[in-house]
């Protein structure tokens, strides 16, 4: 029931769900009540123009990337947690393992062992088994293969490979800093939009926390835009759907965890 809150239900009210949603309803209530079609055509059309637009994009994203900023001079901590989402399995035709979007995570967590800003490196990420078809391993251990290219020696990784959510890698992590004896402070390494939703989890397990953001989706925009850049601004952009969503569905995700009771 969880992981169908956490991972199956937020995409039914993404804002290009919603758009389709509106779209459906006018054309089954078109000849009926075409008023009321008008009416959910008018909807799906703000919700694409807003969704697209760049001023809305930055704000949303803005309002979560924002909260934790990267600390100046960076802390040294006992150790550097990484949150997975960010690798993709080597499977046909993909010769090896390949980083997604939100790869700027196993990089700079990597980057900030490299540095010497903790002993150990801790991955945490497994897989979820939509397809009925097992992997083989869990999304750390390809995490870990990355690292270790990197030039992180691997008897200086801890791996949890079976976290599904946030809050399943706040627990597996808290166990492997138990179970290894590990105190002290900890560098979180994820998304910077994401890191709003992580640091409370972790907090609320009682780990004491430095956010150390990456992945930061912020869009650039013209201090003094020109009225072309206003007027673009105003037409639908993929992109920033994109950001949008990602911003909605972290808000999302922060009310499930409240509504659980996990934050």
């Amino acid at each position: 029931m969880d992981l169908l809150l956490s991972k199956l239900l937020p995409p039914l009210l993404y804002p290009l769900s919603l758009a389709c949603w509106a779209l459906v309803f006018a054309i089954v209530r078109f000849w009926r009540a075409p008023k009321q079609a008008a009416i959910a055509l008018v909807i799906a059309l703000g919700i694409l123009l807003l969704s697209g637009n760049d001023y809305v994009a930055a704000a949303l994203i803005a309002s979560l990337e924002r909260q934790y900023l990267p600390p100046d001079p960076m802390p040294k901590a006992a150790a550097i947690v990484v949150l997975g989402g960010a690798v993709v399995p080597q499977s046909a035709p993909r010769p090896w393992i390949e980083v997604t979007e939100t790869g700027d995570r196993i990089l700079y967590g990597a980057h900030l062992f490299r540095q010497g800003y903790a002993p150990y490196l801790i991955l945490s990420g497994g897989r979820i088994d939509w397809l009925g078809e097992p992997f083989q391993r869990g999304e750390a251990a390809d995490m870990a293969e990355i690292a270790t290219t990197c030039g992180v020696p691997m008897d200086k990784i801890l791996l949890d490979t079976t976290s599904l959510n946030t809050y399943e890698n706040a627990v597996n992590v808290k166990a492997l800093l138990e179970k290894h004896s590990i105190q002290g402070e900890l560098l979180l390494v994820t998304s910077a939009y994401h890191m709003p939703r992580a640091v409370a989890i972790f907090r609320r397990l009682g780990m004491n926390i430095i956010p150390a953001p990456t992945d930061y989706r912020y869009p650039s925009i013209a201090r003094s835009p020109t009225w072309q850049n206003l007027f673009l601004s105003l037409i639908p952009n993929p992109y920033n759907v994109d950001i949008t969503t990602i911003a909605l569905r972290e808000y999302q995700g922060l009310l499930i965890y409240r509504l659980r009771g996990w934050l």
